[in-house]
């Protein structure tokens, strides 16, 4: 089974990119591939909890609800720690099941394990 993993930098709004990063990490968990979806820089944010106001303001989805449904889907959503703690962001913000690891050991996963990476 081929492993896709989804590379987000930016913040979930005001780009597209996010958008289109989590559409392609949840398309290919349809057609039946391994995908990690990794969070660096400014898309930690995408995984917070209680994202209400954004969908309110811009008829946006809250990224939180994609990111359950790619959790649900059987993918996996990594944060890198250092971007949440230049953020200020703590694991318990995060939508449950998110693993926070190491610059390390998420270049050791780009190297290692993905078959395919599409960074956005």
């Amino acid at each position: 089974m081929k492993h896709i993993i989804v590379e987000l930098s930016h913040p979930p709004f005001g780009h597209e990119h996010t958008f289109a990063g989590l559409y392609v990490a949840t398309a290919s968990l349809s057609k039946a591939m391994d995908v990690t979806v990794l969070l660096r820089g400014d898309a930690v944010y995408t995984a917070m909890k209680g994202q209400v106001e954004p969908q309110r303001l811009i008829a946006l989805p809250p990224t939180e609800q994609q990111v359950e449904d790619i959790l649900a889907l059987g993918g996996r959503v990594i944060a890198e720690a250092h971007s949440m703690e230049v953020r200020g962001l703590g694991p318990e913000e995060l939508v449950e099941g998110i693993e926070v690891l190491s610059t390390q050991e998420i270049h050791d996963l780009l190297l290692n394990e993905g078959d395919h990476v599409v960074a956005f």
